[in-house]
């Protein structure tokens, strides 16, 4: 990774990876195995926060609710970019986070719209935040295997050293 690169910057890219690819891959824990899948991310908040529609009936609802901890994979293969957010996760159903947070294309997976009593939002806020680009040199030199890593703590996000990324 070129050393000049801030956190600040680095989160920078993160969110502009987030925010146009989509589409990603959500790791839940059920309590005895980890469970993947690929879904829709309506929304990327300025602070990371990745919102996400879901039934209160899915998989991925209970397993949030009983194991809070998630993990969030976005790629832009075009770029060869990817971006890893790991945090906690909640499930909100309040109205108005559901009708800023919907899609018209959702409705053929949620017929009752935002207003409907099988859509909800999984709110994931991200403390760890990894991630590799190799159209803006975020990356190991050279070319290895350890993306950038930037961690919140209190004062916001700071880069974490090579040394100390597992």
């Amino acid at each position: 990774m070129t050393t000049d690169q801030s956190a600040a910057s680095l989160f920078a890219a993160a969110l502009r990876l987030a925010r146009t690819n989509p589409n990603g891959f959500l790791t839940t824990h059920d309590g005895r195995r980890p469970r993947t899948r690929l879904v829709e991310h309506v929304a990327v908040d300025d602070d990371g926060t990745v919102w996400i529609g879901t039934s209160p009936r899915s998989r991925k609802a209970a397993d949030v609710a009983a194991h809070p901890e998630v993990t969030y994979a976005v790629e832009d293969r075009a770029a060869q970019a990817y971006v890893v957010l790991q945090g906690e996760a909640v499930l909100e159903d309040g109205l108005p986070l559901r009708l800023a947070h919907w899609k018209d294309d959702f409705e053929a997976f949620f017929p009752g719209g935002p207003e409907g009593d099988d859509y909800v939002l999984l709110r994931l806020r991200p403390h760890r935040v990894e991630l590799m680009d190799f159209t803006r040199r975020i990356h190991p030199a050279p070319f290895g295997l350890v993306p950038a890593v930037v961690e919140r703590d209190g004062a916001g996000w700071r880069a974490v050293p090579a040394e100390r990324r597992p």
